[in-house]
């Protein structure tokens, strides 16, 4: 779960919390102090749209995305009185408004329950020719590396590691073939990690994202944008902090762009059975919500953010083994492997919604060595590295279980006495111990390091704990408590 904290006025309403669960299609959200929702579904993009009229943020805005029916969830200052959640469907699908809940299990406590998302009718009408998503190139050497492009509710960012890349820009016109933006980042290399599939698909009228690697010297990375006739004219800077910006030009609202639709062939169709109140207001309808029930709320694990400091922390989370390397194997062949890599996925979105940037050591199950690991921190100039593993001991010692958290220097020392006090508060998990280990990650970083130790995959109480998503869950937001109190007490 994701919160945004800040000291407010106290006649202001606080945003806490929100999570959304893709497995059951549910938002959840936490304020304050009682709240009374206004809600709505908008179309072109299909949309679901909750304002909390007298609630602020800490922060302007938060985003995950996802892949599926629901693309995006993200929450802003809509005005300086009214905070928005708002959960984004993929375009080709829909939900009937009138099948759509908000209720309140008390006055603070409020959840959005969508319905299956049904596929959308598509016309019949002749499209473009399909573009696609592409990368191209082989991997290089370079001082900076381009990590990923990602969509964010006031545009797109290029994500980057190292140095601030120099960038030159080019456009093309219509009159010389499809209008084109291409942008060429100096001395960057692609990420491995980087892949079609990963760009952004159909967003703000960009109909596809072109990757290449240029073979000069230094190497070059060029990002060309094929545009629609809706999109404009996008700014392209380097951020300060990291990265580069790409937002509409001034004078231009994210909000008034609209999307592409992805194109398919003339005679594809599908039906969906047509929302009686769409029919009523193509542009948006209203969703009313159930008042707050006197039944007390479940209970939810908590991420208070840290207030993070205006120059990025970057954290480097190293989920142990993958790949041919299982780790531990445990009872009922439970692999360390298995239960450590949905958790370190997990504190790395956590994380990146409080505006902490985070390096993976690895995006995948892949064999990876400890130097490599290493060498990874090291060029992203990481202020943290966290290492996430779970325990074993002998099969024949079920009765072993507990959390055990690892530094080597002095400095790693107090980051992990922070990550473990962290651990237990929200696990109730039994107390190994921090100790002093000569781990090869804690000794060969130059940042605060710690390695982590969340259960014993031999453990009858750990084993079925650690093969438990919702468990795991809580572990992750354990986690990520644990590194925003230090970065907030230390940076």
């Amino acid at each position: 779960m994701s919160a945004l904290v800040v000291t407010l006025p106290v006649q202001a309403a606080q945003l806490q919390s929100w999570w959304f669960d893709s497995n059951t299609n549910r938002l959840s959200f936490l304020t304050d102090v009682g709240v009374q929702p206004r809600a709505q579904m908008i179309f072109n993009p299909t949309r679901i749209v909750v304002d909390l009229p007298g609630t602020t943020l800490g922060r302007p805005t938060a985003h995950q995305t996802f892949s599926g029916a629901v693309r995006e969830v993200r929450v802003g200052q809509f005005d300086p009185q009214t905070a928005r959640l708002v959960i984004e469907l993929d375009p080709g699908y829909s939900v009937d408004p009138q099948q759509v809940e908000i209720r309140g299990i008390r006055a603070n406590q409020w959840i959005v329950q969508l319905p299956s998302p049904q596929p959308q009718a598509r016309s019949n009408r002749p499209s473009s020719p399909p573009v696609q998503n592409q990368i191209t190139g082989q991997t290089v050497e370079a001082t900076t590396r381009l990590e990923s492009i990602v969509t964010t509710p006031d545009g797109f960012f290029l994500r980057t590691q190292g140095p601030v890349p120099e960038l030159s820009l080019q456009r093309r016109d219509r009159k010389d073939g499809p209008r084109q933006i291409t942008i060429d980042l100096l001395d960057t290399s692609i990420s491995e990690r980087l892949r079609s599939v990963g760009l952004p698909e159909n967003r703000y009228s960009i109909r596809s994202w072109e990757v290449q690697q240029l073979a000069s010297s230094p190497p070059q990375a060029r990002i060309t944008l094929t545009l629609d006739d809706a999109s404009p004219d996008w700014r392209v800077t380097a951020s300060n902090l990291g990265g580069i910006i790409v937002v509409p030009p001034a004078g231009v609202s994210i909000n008034t762009i609209p999307d592409q639709a992805p194109t398919v062939a003339a005679s594809t169709t599908t039906t969906e059975p047509a929302p009686s109140a769409a029919s009523q207001s193509p542009a948006a309808v209203p969703i009313v919500p159930t008042p707050a029930a006197d039944e007390p709320p479940r209970p939810t694990p908590n991420v208070q953010a840290a207030t993070v400091p205006n120059e990025r922390v970057v954290v480097v989370i190293d989920p142990g083994h993958g790949g041919r390397d299982p780790g531990a194997v445990g009872i009922a062949g439970l692999q360390e492997k298995q239960v450590i890599f949905p958790i370190s996925l997990r504190v790395r979105e956590l994380l990146e919604q409080q505006g902490v940037q985070v390096v993976m050591t690895r995006y995948d199950d892949r064999t990876l060595e400890l130097q490599t690991r290493v060498d990874i921190a090291e060029r992203a100039d990481a202020d943290l590295f966290v290492s996430i593993h779970a325990n074993a001991i002998n099969l024949s010692r079920p009765d072993v279980n507990g959390i055990e958290t690892y530094y080597f220097s002095a400095a790693g020392r107090r980051l992990a006495e922070v990550m473990h006090a962290s651990m237990l508060s929200a696990s109730g998990m039994n107390d190994r111990g921090v100790r002093q280990a000569r781990f090869f990650v804690l000794r060969r970083t130059s940042m605060p390091a710690t390695l982590l130790e969340v259960g014993f995959v031999t453990g009858a109480q750990d084993a079925p704990r650690l093969s438990d998503p919702a468990w795991r869950e809580r572990m992750a937001g354990a986690i990520a408590q644990g590194i925003l109190r230090y970065i907030q007490q230390n940076f």
